[in-house]
Protein backbone atom coordinates (compact mmCIF):
# COMPACT_ATOMS: atom_id res chain seq x y z
CA UNK A 1 0.00 0.00 0.00
CA UNK A 2 2.39 2.45 -1.23
CA UNK A 3 0.82 4.07 -3.79
CA UNK A 4 -1.53 6.14 -1.31
CA UNK A 5 -2.27 9.59 -0.54
CA UNK A 6 -3.73 11.24 2.90
CA UNK A 7 -5.92 14.63 2.21
CA UNK A 8 -6.78 15.79 5.65
CA UNK A 9 -10.60 17.19 5.71
CA UNK A 10 -11.00 20.38 7.31
CA UNK A 11 -14.80 20.56 9.33
CA UNK A 12 -15.87 24.68 9.44
CA UNK A 13 -18.73 27.06 10.13
CA UNK A 14 -18.28 29.37 7.06
CA UNK A 15 -16.11 27.06 4.35
CA UNK A 16 -16.03 29.55 1.85
CA UNK A 17 -14.82 32.11 4.17
CA UNK A 18 -11.82 29.80 5.45
CA UNK A 19 -11.06 28.88 2.23
CA UNK A 20 -11.08 33.24 1.58
CA UNK A 21 -8.71 32.91 4.71
CA UNK A 22 -6.29 30.39 3.64
CA UNK A 23 -5.88 32.00 0.31
CA UNK A 24 -5.19 35.31 1.82
CA UNK A 25 -3.05 34.00 4.78
CA UNK A 26 -0.75 30.61 3.13
CA UNK A 27 -1.53 31.40 -0.83
CA UNK A 28 -3.98 28.28 -1.23
CA UNK A 29 -5.27 27.91 -4.44
CA UNK A 30 -8.90 26.26 -4.81
CA UNK A 31 -9.50 23.48 -6.93
CA UNK A 32 -12.53 21.97 -6.55
CA UNK A 33 -15.86 22.98 -4.61
CA UNK A 34 -19.20 21.42 -4.76
CA UNK A 35 -21.97 22.64 -2.74
CA UNK A 36 -26.03 21.24 -2.18
CA UNK A 37 -29.64 22.65 -2.68
CA UNK A 38 -28.28 24.75 0.19
CA UNK A 39 -25.47 26.25 -0.61
CA UNK A 40 -23.38 25.39 1.56
CA UNK A 41 -19.98 23.66 0.64
CA UNK A 42 -20.70 19.58 0.86
CA UNK A 43 -16.78 18.92 -0.88
CA UNK A 44 -14.11 21.66 -1.52
CA UNK A 45 -10.15 21.32 -2.07
CA UNK A 46 -7.65 23.37 -1.84
CA UNK A 47 -3.45 23.42 -2.76
CA UNK A 48 -1.72 25.06 0.11
CA UNK A 49 2.33 24.20 -1.68
CA UNK A 50 2.49 20.56 -2.55
CA UNK A 51 -0.36 20.18 -0.09
CA UNK A 52 -4.08 19.29 -1.40
CA UNK A 53 -6.91 19.31 1.44
CA UNK A 54 -10.31 19.42 1.40
CA UNK A 55 -12.82 21.18 3.43
CA UNK A 56 -16.67 21.43 3.79
CA UNK A 57 -19.17 23.13 6.17
CA UNK A 58 -20.38 21.56 9.45
CA UNK A 59 -23.87 19.47 9.41
CA UNK A 60 -26.08 17.41 11.02
CA UNK A 61 -23.47 14.34 10.13
CA UNK A 62 -19.92 16.65 10.85
CA UNK A 63 -19.88 18.72 13.19
CA UNK A 64 -17.16 21.47 12.81
CA UNK A 65 -13.99 20.11 14.64
CA UNK A 66 -10.53 21.37 15.61
CA UNK A 67 -7.39 20.02 13.60
CA UNK A 68 -3.59 20.67 14.53
CA UNK A 69 -1.46 21.39 11.11
CA UNK A 70 2.06 21.97 10.93
CA UNK A 71 3.45 24.21 7.64
CA UNK A 72 6.73 23.12 7.21
CA UNK A 73 8.23 26.29 5.27
CA UNK A 74 11.51 28.00 4.11
CA UNK A 75 11.06 31.81 5.41
CA UNK A 76 9.05 30.97 8.73
CA UNK A 77 8.61 34.90 9.46
CA UNK A 78 7.18 35.94 6.31
CA UNK A 79 4.26 33.02 6.80
CA UNK A 80 3.78 33.83 9.72
CA UNK A 81 3.11 37.62 9.25
CA UNK A 82 0.44 36.47 6.84
CA UNK A 83 -1.30 34.84 8.98
CA UNK A 84 -1.81 37.67 11.24
CA UNK A 85 -2.01 40.11 8.85
CA UNK A 86 -4.91 37.36 8.21
CA UNK A 87 -6.47 37.19 11.38
CA UNK A 88 -5.37 34.93 12.92
CA UNK A 89 -3.91 35.02 16.45
CA UNK A 90 -0.66 33.80 18.85
CA UNK A 91 -1.58 30.91 20.78
CA UNK A 92 2.46 30.18 21.30
CA UNK A 93 4.98 33.14 19.75
CA UNK A 94 7.21 32.34 16.82
CA UNK A 95 10.91 31.83 18.41
CA UNK A 96 13.65 30.24 17.75
CA UNK A 97 13.87 26.53 19.56
CA UNK A 98 16.32 24.34 20.99
CA UNK A 99 15.52 21.62 18.98
CA UNK A 100 16.42 22.94 15.28
CA UNK A 101 13.55 24.46 14.62
CA UNK A 102 11.90 28.15 14.19
CA UNK A 103 8.65 27.85 15.52
CA UNK A 104 5.21 29.19 16.57
CA UNK A 105 1.55 28.52 16.63
CA UNK A 106 -1.62 30.30 15.51
CA UNK A 107 -5.42 29.78 15.72
CA UNK A 108 -6.94 30.47 12.40
CA UNK A 109 -11.02 32.01 13.13
CA UNK A 110 -11.94 28.57 12.18
CA UNK A 111 -10.78 26.76 15.22
CA UNK A 112 -7.93 25.20 14.13
CA UNK A 113 -4.44 25.36 14.73
CA UNK A 114 -1.21 25.64 12.41
CA UNK A 115 2.33 24.80 13.93
CA UNK A 116 4.58 27.09 11.31
CA UNK A 117 7.75 25.37 11.12
CA UNK A 118 11.20 25.51 9.91
CA UNK A 119 14.42 24.10 10.05
CA UNK A 120 17.34 26.48 11.55
CA UNK A 121 19.92 23.64 12.14
CA UNK A 122 20.29 20.12 11.19
CA UNK A 123 20.34 17.50 14.28
CA UNK A 124 20.02 14.29 14.27
CA UNK A 125 17.21 12.56 16.47
CA UNK A 126 19.40 11.76 19.11
CA UNK A 127 20.58 15.50 19.32
CA UNK A 128 17.25 16.55 19.60
CA UNK A 129 16.90 14.03 22.14
CA UNK A 130 19.57 15.14 24.07
CA UNK A 131 18.93 18.41 24.17
CA UNK A 132 15.02 17.86 25.66
CA UNK A 133 16.53 15.20 28.42
CA UNK A 134 18.40 18.86 29.29
CA UNK A 135 15.76 20.68 29.60
CA UNK A 136 17.05 22.69 26.83
CA UNK A 137 13.88 21.83 24.09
Amino acid sequence: MTDMTVIPKLVVDGADAAIDFYRRALGAEPLVRHTGDDGRVVYAEFRVGGSVLSIKDADAHDPAARGLFTLDVADADTVWAALEEAGATVVFPLGDQPYGMRQGRVADPFGNQWIVSQQTEDLSPDQVQQRLDAGTG
